[in-house]
């Protein structure tokens, strides 16, 4: 099993509130490809940091990115 840092690539806004580029969080994924599980990443964003970058539509590699 892979843990994966994920990362905002750019500064964006969610829901009114200014995100700044390079905010992560961890998760680990038993796919090679940590945005095969996009719902874990959804839920670590907003279990750490407390945005919810799914409904905006942020949850796709043109806003994040990912390091093994």
């Amino acid at each position: 099993m892979a843990t994966f840092e994920i990362k905002t690539k750019r500064a964006i806004n969610v829901q009114g509130e200014y995100v700044d580029a390079g905010i992560t969080v961890q998760i680990s994924s038993m796919f090679s490809n940590p945005f095969d599980e996009v719902d874990k990443i959804h839920k670590a964003f907003k279990r750490v940091h407390g945005i919810d970058l799914k409904q905006e539509g942020y949850l796709s590699l043109g806003w994040l990115k990912y390091i093994l």
